[in-house]
């Protein structure tokens, strides 16, 4: 995850030396403990991925990860104005069957754990009770794409290609 985290800044800086005022500098957190993680699982209602708990084993969340949009961490639960507007975007998802329209089970319990500011494109954890083994959903703007886990989606965002060879 480590690496993972170093090649995510990597790539920020690069972007930022080429397009100056683009992109903000990536914020990282204090690391969340492990009471401060199954207190988010509790508020969650699902168990974390390992791979996001890992995550925020480093960085209790991360600001600016995906031009403005932010990672949710242990802080932001049970209130924060992220993730009200990510709590905002997920009600407006389920509501128009967006779940069902990108072949999700109906009965999948959705997560929020990014949003951007104008709430059209989010990051959700999934739990569909082992009906599909995609753990994350990054959907809006036209665009849907799961991945299995949250070492995957920081992938994407390195290297978008890298969802293409999956």
């Amino acid at each position: 995850m480590r690496d993972l985290i170093a090649k995510l800044v990597e790539k920020r800086i690069q972007e930022a030396a080429q397009d100056p005022g683009i992109y903000s500098p990536i914020k990282f957190r204090p690391s969340a403990t492990r009471e401060q993680l199954t207190e988010l699982e509790s508020f969650m209602g699902q168990a974390l991925e390992p791979r996001y708990r890992e995550f925020l084993s480093v960085s209790d969340g991360l600001e600016n990860f995906y031009f403005e949009m932010p990672i949710l961490g242990c802080r932001d639960w049970p209130e924060s104005a992220a993730l009200v507007r990510a709590q905002s975007f997920q009600e407006l998802i389920l509501d128009m069957g967006t779940l069902e329209d990108e072949g999700l089970p109906s009965s999948a319990r959705l997560t929020p754990v990014s949003v951007d500011e104008d709430e059209t494109s989010g990051i959700f954890m999934i739990d569909t009770q082992g009906a599909m083994r995609e753990r994350f959903w990054w959907t809006g703007d036209g665009s849907s794409l799961l991945f299995p886990d949250f070492a995957e989606v920081i992938a994407y965002v390195v290297d978008p290609a890298s969802y293409l060879s999956r």
